[in-house]
């Protein structure tokens, strides 16, 4: 009895109790507020990596003002949230912190209030996801048409798809012209025209014709 009671007094003794400690709360996003460099007429307020800020998520936030003017001051407040309404005074010089709560969809500026016409800025808070850019135009395709010396008509294709195209047009006649008509097409060069003209047209399915004035344009372009 006596030896298996000193067994388990000696094993509980080697068991090591391990506690961890409760995590603190995380530390509040921080920006940057500057006015008033060198006496300058200058204000803004950046992210800790020096990008501006115009547009945030909602949240409480420690704003780092650095104030470096006795001729300025810094003021953000909100016309939609009176709850965040902070400044420094003229005659502080130095750095000061300032935390605030900042609401979803809410505009807030910031001003110099002596010279707040020309001393100011504003960003956004909203939870929305930035609208991705819209998409860039597909560039034209390109068809080379025209007229030869000869006064002979010509494309390079007599069949393509719909959709907008370059028409680049090559006339080297002085007595014949290139005239193409079709939906929403009628475009022509001079008569006594010579060299190379671009248009940028759309064209729809169906039949486009092509030829030299002021013969009848007898030449096809199918549009499928």
């Amino acid at each position: 009895m006596h030896r298996s009671a000193a067994v388990i007094v000696a094993s509980t003794a080697a068991l090591v109790l391990v506690v961890t400690a409760p995590a603190g709360p995380a530390a509040n996003p921080t920006l940057i507020a500057t006015v008033g460099t060198n006496d300058g007429f200058d204000i803004g307020l950046a992210n800790p990596d020096g990008t501006p800020v115009t547009r945030i998520p909602p949240g409480t936030y420690d704003f780092v003002v650095r104030d470096c003017s006795t001729a300025h001051n810094f003021h953000l407040a909100s016309n939609e949230d009176v709850t965040v309404d902070f400044r420094t005074e003229l005659a502080f010089v130095g750095e000061m912190t300032f935390t605030a709560t900042l609401k979803d969809n809410t505009q807030y500026a910031y001003a110099c209030e002596p010279h707040w016409q020309t001393m100011n800025g504003s960003f956004l808070v909203t939870s929305r996801p930035v609208a991705p850019p819209p998409p860039q135009p597909v560039a034209p395709r390109t068809l080379r048409v025209g007229v030869t010396a000869s006064g002979k008509t010509f494309a390079a294709a007599r069949s393509v798809r719909a959709g907008r195209y370059r028409l680049v047009v090559q006339d080297r006649s002085s007595r014949a012209n290139f005239h193409f008509v079709g939906r929403g097409v009628n475009r022509r060069t001079g008569i006594r025209f010579r060299g190379t003209a671009a248009w940028t047209v759309r064209l729809a399915r169906g039949t486009y014709r092509f030829g030299s004035d002021p013969e009848p344009l007898e030449a096809r372009l199918r549009v499928r």
